[in-house]
């Protein structure tokens, strides 16, 4: 068991976030400009690789795509090029967004730092690796 990558894909900033090698923390990592991702995700990958990553992907109830799911498939696909053994799985990241700008609060986050560009993602990034982590309990 090893480390996964989360990732809440936007088509201007990507949250980047980590877990322990057990699996059983979700940590915020960074937030970074989504046209130099893989900048960011390659040098990581090699200095502790990454046994899977996790891409959060809107599910709507009907089926069907959304404005972002374009991007989010275009950053898969470049990451499945850029690291081909890593399996990649997606998963619903409906309300990450509300959730982490709860956990903000709760956290006593200052309103000014709450409105940074990208505060958000990185958490969100987290939450979307938590939900994996707990389907995965479940199967």
């Amino acid at each position: 068991m090893g480390r996964l990558l989360g990732l809440d894909v936007g088509a201007r900033r990507t949250g980047v976030a980590v877990t322990d090698a057990l699996q059983i923390a979700c940590s915020p990592h960074a937030t970074v400009e989504t046209s130099s991702l893989l900048q960011e995700v390659l040098p990581m990958h090699q200095r502790e690789p990454f046994d899977a990553v996790v891409i959060g992907k809107p599910m709507l109830i009907v089926g069907g795509a959304t404005d972002s799911t374009l991007v989010i498939d275009e950053v898969a696909e470049k990451l499945r090029k850029a690291l081909p053994s890593l399996p990649i799985h997606f998963v619903d990241e409906g309300n990450t967004s509300l959730e982490a700008s709860q956990i903000q609060l709760k956290g006593g986050m200052k309103k000014s730092q709450r409105r940074a560009k990208g505060s958000l993602d990185a958490i969100a990034a987290s939450l979307i690796l938590q939900r994996h982590l707990d389907a995965q309990a479940y199967k």
